[in-house]
């Protein structure tokens, strides 16, 4: 008689947890031939994947983000978890995400089974909460918001999904990272009509719909992880986008609740070809807690 089988929920794969921010970001091949007429149809040559009218599409919408001085949105989102028998299980979870240039985020998350988390920076610190657990992690660290994504998802390794929508570079890097962009449709069935993309980069295949009336946002995604066993999925969907919210950054700053236990940080140091410790990289090392 076979032993039960276990459900397999990991923290995520690390390109999940980037969603391009320091790999690949967005990315999904270009339709297939038996596909409506109006996703193959180029006036590009073969030599040239990069179909100027989706480009001009996601540039409005990267730009436009990169630009907002503060926004929020709330995202549902589910995703695989590929289990070792082969078979894909699917989890959720809803995030409210406040963002406020140049030093002010907050994320607060709850997934399918209830647990509930919460991260904040609020220029100065970096913090790290689990309301089931009424526990938190906390780290100094000063600078902006893009800064400190890219310190939560490459040495905090905090899954941070969609991080690239975060940063003021978003441009640049899409553009750094894009293989393919292809126009698919106009979709008239999402909230709001939006232009269906769908592009490729190195890692991943992405589709992404974005608003064709008032401010060209995103209202959903999808990712493909091709690299990875199973080729995991990651969906979301975006709604009540504000990008002129009144955002006081009080409520930006992290206050632990009463009882609430302060846990240390385990830092990555990642290491040169000489074994010391990289440039650039902060916190102590690998395996001890600061």
């Amino acid at each position: 008689m076979n032993g039960p089988r276990w459900l397999i929920r990991s923290a995520l794969c690390p390109a999940l947890c980037v969603f391009a921010l320091v790999g690949p970001a967005f990315g999904a091949e270009a339709p297939p031939s038996d596909n409506p007429p109006q996703a193959v149809e180029q006036d590009e040559p073969d030599d040239s994947p990069i179909d100027d009218e989706a480009m001009t599409v996601l540039t409005r919408m990267a730009d436009t983000l990169a630009q907002a001085q503060r926004f929020t949105v709330t995202i549902r989102a589910s995703y695989d978890v590929v289990q070792d028998t082969g078979e894909k299980i699917t989890f959720g979870e809803r995030r409210a995400l406040t963002l406020n240039r140049p030093d002010g985020l907050r994320v607060e998350a709850q997934e399918s089974d209830g647990k509930r988390s919460l991260v904040t920076f609020d220029g100065k610190a970096i913090s790290v909460f689990n309301a089931d657990e009424n526990v938190y992690a906390q780290i100094e660290r000063a600078g902006t918001i893009d800064d400190a994504v890219r310190y939560l998802v490459q040495d905090l390794q905090v899954r941070l999904p969609l991080a690239l929508l975060l940063v003021s570079t978003l441009p640049d890097e899409l553009e750094q990272r894009l293989q393919t962009l292809d126009y698919v449709e106009r979709d008239m069935l999402t909230a709001v009509p939006t232009d269906h993309l769908a592009g490729r980069t190195e890692d991943v295949d992405f589709q992404i719909w974005i608003a064709t009336e008032g401010p060209p946002l995103p209202e959903r995604v999808t990712i493909t992880y091709k690299g990875d066993e199973g080729e995991p999925q990651y969906r979301a969907d975006f709604s009540d986008w504000n990008l002129n919210p009144d955002v006081q950054p009080a409520q930006l700053a992290f206050h632990p609740p009463d009882g609430a236990e302060r846990i240390p940080v385990m830092i990555r140091v990642r290491r040169n070809a000489a074994g010391g410790s990289a440039g650039g990289s902060a916190g102590s090392s690998e395996g001890e807690p600061k």
